[in-house]
């Protein structure tokens, strides 16, 4: 991975993320639907190859149907 890559994770991460309150104090939190979508766009323009059900089936996003 470049320099270039990790600058367009970050911009991920910060772009499909908030602030939550809860009741242990302020934390960061992904907003996991949005965040995948827009990771799996990167990925999917970085590597042709990309399989993007494989990779949420890893996640745990969803399950494998085997």
């Amino acid at each position: 991975m470049t320099k270039k890559d990790y600058i367009v994770l970050a911009d991920i991460i910060k772009n499909n993320s908030t602030m939550a309150n809860l009741r242990r104090g302020i934390t960061h939190v992904l907003i996991t639907g949005t965040f995948m979508n827009s990771l799996c766009e990167y990925l999917k323009k970085n590597n042709p190859n990309f399989n993007e059900i494989k990779f949420r089936e890893a996640t745990g996003e969803i399950l494998n149907q085997q």
